[in-house]
């Protein structure tokens, strides 16, 4: 039996840290998924996700084009290349390396439909 707080299941990610390298181009960006209490994920876990070129997450920017390699965990994308699932490895952490000639924002979807937007990723492209 899952254990609840307040009717969710502390289990599932329901936030994150996002550490930004510095713009280049291409973008290390490292994702730490937390739960309900604010703890790490010390689990494997997956969360939905998409790009905006906005801060509000509300112009969605097509994942074609942003090459996204996770450097740890992984990305399976979704064939309309609008979202994706990440999949993290055991500490709750996955990895991207972002290649794109514009600025964007990172959208995690959280498993009770909130969403998250990272700060700006800055791609100064090839």
């Amino acid at each position: 039996m899952s254990k609840h707080i307040t009717g969710y299941d502390i289990r599932e990610p329901n936030s994150a840290t996002f550490t930004i390298a510095s713009g280049g181009a291409t973008v290390a960006v490292q994702i730490q998924l937390k739960d309900y209490a604010g703890n790490n994920m010390a689990t494997k876990s997956a969360v939905r996700c998409y790009y905006s070129s906005d801060a509000d997450g509300d112009s969605v920017a097509a994942m074609d084009t942003a090459t996204v390699v996770a450097t740890n965990g992984i990305v399976i994308e979704d064939l309309t290349l609008y979202t994706a699932t990440l999949i993290t490895e055991d500490a709750g952490t996955v990895g991207l390396t972002v290649d794109d000639g514009t600025d964007m924002y990172l959208n995690l979807i959280f498993p009770d439909g909130h969403i998250q937007t990272s700060t700006v990723i800055e791609c100064t492209g090839d």
